[in-house]
Parts: C-alpha cells; structure tokens; sequence
C-alpha cells in the first residue's frame, strides 16, 4: 500500500479498493473512511492531516466538533438536510443540501446540528488541517464522453467511484497512465488534472485538496 504522508502531496498514485475501506457504526448510522492521511492516522486520535469518508445519516442530531479542521459536506442520496452552524463568537448560519451540486464548507470546531429533510441521507465529507484547502464536486458522467478534471497547481485529487452499477467500470487516464475502478473505489490521484471516462452512464464524486502555501 502507498503510504499517503501528512500535508504533502502524495508521491504515486494509488487505488483503494471497496473491500479495504474501514466501516464504523455511530449512533446516528454509519461511516466509511475512503481515504486518511498519513497512513495510520485515526479520527479517535486527530492526528490526521486529511480525511475523505461517506456516511449513511439515519436520524437528525448534532455533528461531532473537529477543533482545528475545515470540513466540506455534500449530499449523495435523500431528500437532504439543514445545517444550523454556529462558529465560536459568530451567530448562527443555517445551511440546506438538498442538492448533489450543494456543497456546505464550515469550520471543524463549530458546533453544527444536522436536521433530516425527508428520511435518511447519504453524504461525503471531506475534512483539511490547517494549511490545506479543498472542495467536493459531483460528477454527472455520460456513456463515452470524456470529462477533464483540473484543479490548482499544487492539488491533487481524490476520485470516488459511489455511482456504478455492479460490474461497471470507470476508465481514468492521467498522463501515459490509466486506471480502473470499479463501485466503491477510490483513486487518489497526486495530479492537478485527469480525464475520466466511462462506458455507461453513472454518477461520481471527486475531492480535490491543495497547500495554501
């Protein structure tokens, strides 16, 4: 496995398959961690540099507070949810994702509750230390018809393969490189820029994380 290191970018690409992401129970359902940083590094300790999960959200309660990261939330099934963020020293901001194009960015050690729309929710998170910065974008992936993704120079990306019917394929071409995952995958791609393909039509989400300096 590629040792993923702390705010650097990583040196070699890597595929992280379905079957290797771990699953965690919580009260309010379930979380898979796609991808951390470093190797290792566990949310219990908060020592990692950077976090990429999904989770299934069954009821409405308040979010866990993640002192000294920013996070970014969005929607991947259901109806949707509010957030009402109140940041230390700051009035409330209430936020609704109902949308895979919303994407919520709030501060890690805000104290966030989450109201359910219309039933239970599928969302990603991606969480950055202090010297990153990041974002979340759905992908709408069209039979054989190649999206080019692009971020900042100094970023990279993380593409997660949540979309596909079983037995499906994508088809990632990145210089003279090409990879493939399957449903549940995860590339982490230490490229500013790919282009994706796809033989059917599916839906994607993709990271990307960058230095601020």
């Amino acid at each position: 496995m590629v040792n993923l290191t702390a705010n650097a970018k990583p040196a070699c690409a890597q595929v992280i398959p379905a079957s290797e992401q771990l699953v965690t129970q919580w009260a309010g359902g379930e979380t898979r961690q796609l991808a951390i940083a470093p190797a290792g590094a566990t949310v219990a300790a908060r020592d990692f540099h950077w976090r990429f999960s999904t989770a299934t959200v069954l009821q409405s309660g308040p979010f866990t507070t993640f002192d000294g990261y920013q996070r970014y939330l969005a929607i991947r099934s259901g109806a949707g949810l509010e957030l009402r963020v109140t940041a230390p020293g700051a009035p409330q901001h209430r936020m609704q994702l109902c949308s895979v194009q919303h994407q919520a960015g709030f501060a890690g050690a805000a104290s966030t509750e989450a109201t359910l729309l219309d039933g239970p929710v599928r969302d990603i998170n991606l969480m950055l230390s202090a010297g990153l910065q990041g974002g979340l974008r759905a992908l709408r992936m069209q039979a054989n018809q190649p999206a080019f993704l692009q971020t900042v120079a100094s970023g990279w990306w993380l593409i997660y393969a949540d979309g596909l019917s079983q037995g499906q394929q994508i088809q990632i071409q990145s210089g003279a490189q090409q990879y493939s995952l399957a449903c549940g995958d995860v590339l982490v791609l230490p490229e500013d820029s790919c282009t994706l393909l796809a033989a059917a039509d599916c839906d994607l989400v993709a990271a990307w994380i960058a230095a601020t300096r």
